[in-house]
Order: C-alpha cells, then sequence, then structure tokens
C-alpha cells in the first residue's frame, strides 16, 4: 500500500499526523473517490456534496502569490517545490525578526536583496482563499483578473502544496501561522481527539486556541515587540485562528482582533477572553440588505432559497458583508501607521462553501470567485490609499483544493456511516468510535476485548467495496455491477506505523502507482493559465 501512494503523498501524511489528536487508522480513498456522509441520502445522481482530505495533488496544490513592490520581485515564477509553511519565514525575512520556523523557510527568489528593499515593510497583509487551490482557478480561468494581475506584478510559486495532509482547515490555517507542520503544533484537525480522550472541536467550539503547540509569528512578533504592532485577523470560523495566534492565551499574549462569523445569528463574534472584536463592523441588518439585493422576489438566488442561514455564507452577499468588514477595519484600525510592521491575516470562506453546497463546477462557484476577486481589489486599492504601494506585502494562498462530483471523474462516494457500521457489524463490537474523511477512531478497549489490532482492523477497511460504503439510494438505481465490486481505498494504514517510518523508507518509495500523488513535480499549466 505504502508503494502505491509514493514518497510525496506518504511524506504528506507522516507531517500531518498527529498522535492523540489524529485518529488511529488513516484512509486514503483512491482519487476522486469522497468519503462524506448523505444523512437523507442519494436523491439525485448529481449530488453536490464532497469532501477534500486526501493527499492528491488536486486537493494538495495551492498557489503562493507574493506582491509588494519595494519588497517582492516582479515577474518571477518559480516552479521550486514549496509550501505554505514557508510563509511565516518569508515573513520574518520581510520583518527582518529572527522566528524559528520549524519546518519553513524564506522564498527568497520572490524577495529583493535586503539592501534594494524599502526598509521593513509597514504591513503585511496575508489572504487566504478557503477551497482556492489551483484546480478551482483552472475551472474558472476568467473569473479572478486581480489575482491574475498581482501574479504578473510580483511572485509566484507554480509548485507549491499545503504541505501537509488531510488537506482540511484548521491544520493548514495553523501551519500557515506557525511554519510547522501538524505533527509539530499538533492541530492535525477539524475536529479530533481532545486531551481527555473524547472526540469534538478542535477548538471546543468557542474559538479557545489552547491546544496549539507552536508559537506563531504573529504572538512571537507581538511579544518580542511588547505588542506595540498592530495584528488581527478576519476569518469565518475557530479553525481558521491558528493562521493568527494564541491571543490572550499565548505567553505574554495580548487580546489581538480576531473577527469570527456566527451563522446562526448572523453576526461576526469572538472570544472576547481571549481576542479583542471590533465594534464597527456591518450588522445583521446590513446581511439582510445585500441578500435582499441578490435575491429574487422569492428569496432565490439561483434557484436556492436564502431562508437557511446555511447556505448565506456560500454567496457574493456573504462575500460583499465579509468584505466591508475588511475594508473598515483596513480603514479604522492602525495597520501601518507606525512601525514595527502590522500584521493582518484574512480568510475568505465562500469559495469552500459554495464548493460544500454546489460543487466547484457550478455557476455558483463562479459567481462567489468573482466576487471574491473584486475584494482582492478594492483591498489593494484601499493599501496603496492608506499605507503607500511601497510600503506593503500582500501574500495570496490557499488551505486546500476542492473535489469535483465524483461521478463525473470516475470515482465513488464513500459513507462515512456506512463504513463506520460496515465495521462494527464485522467485528460484533463498536471498535470504531466514529469515521471521519481521512481516518477513523478507534476505542482501543473495545478493540482488544474483541481480540484484534489495529492491523486487523485496517486490512479489513482496506477490502471493502463499493457496494459496502454506497450511500443509501433513495429512489435511484444501484451502483453497476463493476463498479460496486471495485475497492474504494488506495490505502488504510495504522498512523502509529507511518510516524515511524524513517525519512529513508519514505524516499524510497518512489512515485507511486497514482498520478495524482505527485506533489512535487512542475506543472506547466499552471504557467499557462497566469498568462491567459
Amino acid at each position: 500500500m505504502l508503494r502505491d501512494l509514493g514518497t510525496d503523498a506518504v511524506r504528506a501524511m507522516q507531517r500531518g499526523y498527529a498522535p492523540g489528536r489524529s485518529g488511529e487508522i488513516l484512509l486514503v480513498p483512491k482519487p476522486w473517490n469522497v468519503v462524506a456522509q448523505w444523512i437523507d441520502g442519494l436523491r439525485k445522481p448529481e449530488d453536490t456534496r464532497t469532501t477534500h482530505a486526501a493527499p492528491w495533488d488536486y486537493l494538495m496544490r495551492v498557489p503562493i502569490m507574493l506582491h509588494g513592490p519595494g519588497h517582492i520581485r516582479e515577474g518571477v515564477r518559480s516552479e521550486r517545490p514549496v509550501d505554505v509553511a514557508d510563509l511565516p519565514a518569508t515573513f520574518a525575512e520581510l520583518m527582518e525578526f529572527d522566528f524559528e520556523s520549524p519546518d519553513g523557510s524564506a522564498l527568497e527568489e520572490a524577495l529583493l536583496p535586503r539592501g534594494q528593499r524599502n526598509g521593513p515593510p509597514k504591513l503585511i497583509v496575508l489572504v487566504v482563499y478557503d477551497g482556492g487551490g489551483w484546480n478551482l482557478l483552472e475551472e474558472w480561468p476568467g473569473a479572478w483578473p486581480n489575482q491574475r494581475r498581482l501574479a504578473a506584478e510580483g511572485a509566484t510559486y507554480l509548485n507549491a502544496t499545503v504541505g501537509s495532509s488531510p488537506p482540511v482547515t484548521a491544520p493548514v490555517h495553523t501551519t500557515i501561522g506557525t511554519g510547522a507542520y501538524p505533527r509539530v503544533h499538533r492541530m492535525a484537525k477539524n475536529t479530533g481527539r481532545l486531551p481527555d480522550g473524547s472526540i469534538g472541536d478542535s477548538f471546543y467550539e468557542r474559538a479557545d486556541p489552547q491546544l496549539i503547540e507552536a508559537e506563531t509569528i504573529a504572538d512571537a512578533w507581538g511579544r518580542v515587540n511588547g505588542h506595540r504592532p498592530w495584528v488581527g485577523m478576519l476569518g469565518y470560523e475557530s479553525w481558521h485562528l491558528g493562521m493568527l495566534g494564541k491571543g490572550a492565551r499565548a505567553e505574554g499574549g495580548a487580546r489581538d482582533a480576531a473577527v469570527l462569523w456566527d451563522r446562526d445569528a448572523r453576526v461576526f463574534w469572538t472570544n472576547r477572553e481571549v481576542y479583542s472584536l471590533p465594534s464597527y463592523l456591518p450588522d445583521r441588518a446590513a446581511l439582510d440588505r445585500r441578500i435582499r439585493e441578490m435575491t429574487d422576489a422569492d428569496g432565490r438566488w439561483m434557484g436556492t432559497s436564502m431562508e437557511h442561514v446555511t447556505y448565506i455564507p456560500g454567496t457574493p452577499a456573504f462575500v460583499d458583508h465579509q468584505g466591508e468588514a475588511l475594508l473598515r477595519m483596513l480603514e479604522r484600525e492602525p495597520l501601518g501607521t507606525q512601525p514595527p510592521t502590522s500584521l493582518l491575516f484574512v480568510e475568505l470562506k465562500a469559495s469552500d462553501t459554495a464548493g460544500h453546497l454546489w460543487n466547484m463546477v457550478s455557476d455558483e462557484m463562479e459567481a462567489v470567485l468573482r466576487t471574491q476577486d473584486r475584494l482582492l481589489g478594492a483591498i489593494v486599492r484601499t493599501l496603496d490609499a492608506k499605507v503607500g504601494s511601497s510600503n506593503y506585502v500582500l501574500a495570496v494562498t490557499a488551505d486546500h483544493g476542492q473535489s469535483p462530483r465524483p461521478d463525473t471523474v470516475g470515482g465513488v462516494r464513500i459513507d462515512r456511516f456506512r463504513l463506520q457500521d460496515h465495521v462494527n457489524e464485522r467485528f460484533g463490537a463498536p471498535v470504531l468510535e466514529t469515521a471521519h474523511p481521512d481516518d477513523v477512531f478507534v476505542d482501543h478497549d473495545v478493540l482488544e476485548g474483541v481480540g484484534s489490532t489495529l492491523t486487523d482492523l485496517a486490512r479489513f477497511i482496506a477490502d471493502l467495496r463499493a457496494r459496502d460504503v454506497d450511500p443509501d439510494r433513495v429512489d435511484l438505481p444501484p451502483l453497476p455491477a463493476r463498479i460496486a465490486e471495485e475497492k474504494v481505498f488506495a490505502a488504510v494504514l495504522p498512523g502509529a506505523y507511518v510516524q515511524r517510518l524513517s525519512e529513508a523508507e519514505i524516499a524510497g518509495l518512489g512515485p507511486g502507482r497514482y498520478r495524482e500523488g505527485d506533489l512535487t513535480s512542475s506543472v506547466p499549466r499552471y504557467a499557462r493559465l497566469l498568462s491567459e
């Protein structure tokens, strides 16, 4: 199984595994297969729900773009393999700050020599397109002219990845903030094993960052400068806090600004014990106005009713609402007004939400991506006016790519609840506590009680066929017989086994069986995409 995956995929999995936080057995569905949940069953062949938790190139490859006259070289296109762990070290070099980045190094090709720079920048802004990997940009090449212009005017890394697997929100954003992989910072999951042994939200569902075990560059920068620099973030949910830091929970920390979104109440919020929340943010009435302007007379946008709060964060109205909050922060906070360098971290959620709701190939996604791109243009104009075009650096990246509908690309759906039920039935006891898209959590006492091991469990799961884990098909025909008998996983491995592999053993695996497992070869079509 290891040799099937190849060096790059296994290395990413090892970097992403944190014992005691990750599930005990790691799942790698075959390329284009999707592990998710369909609680109400499949009601139509074109069901759009997917996930993005496997170490395959279409989920792992993301752009890294740096823009900043006076600091960043113009027209650089690097094909060197890099990843988002390199961003904190790059920011540290720009700020002339000695920051220990456990797994990253500065993106030197992008930077002007120190003697040619306009001093440390007054402000560094990082914008993360949630779900905005290269495969989304390829799907909608005409929807991001401002991002393409920034790439032309600055430096772009064409061979960048998120660095570790699974490519999901909390671990990758924490890598972006710390320069460490999850095996070091230990925020390996959105929802994972907690210190008390339970399985729950890694931020305790209340924006509590106490489980982050590596220092972010923002926390370090504030600490060594007596919290004189302005530091803050605008995001969507707790899982994005890892790119900012622990706020008041950090040693010698402060209540940095952290703007999050309460989906049910439709208002901005934060954990005020740890972070601060600006008072001037747009209110619910402003969002309601935007929704009315976006929808038709029946309250629908592109055929979907906006009555349910689930859909709102995946719309252009939400992009504009979040964008208004961001622009107010840029205008009203003292960013870049005095040294040391200010740091602002931004996460744009709608591109991810639209992908989960309507899929990456939908018209809804194109509309959202265009709206986010317009916001990116507004960010640049606001920064130019406030601090001057040669006094800031803007970085743009993403935390993962997206999965197309599996039935359109030769994949199958794997229902995580059917997987869990099938395993527990086979072993005659609830040996699995729960199954996630990238791993399963095991009750060791129950497993030992039935006289089985993690290896036994992994082997059984690895042999599952599509018919065993296919979602319930409401009013739909069954899977074709040929597909129903196919194995659905490329590999199923105990996490501890992957953790113990030496670098020599991983390097010796070679390219692997699946071309989607190549995460280091250059991709010429990305350069062509920037030239369209």
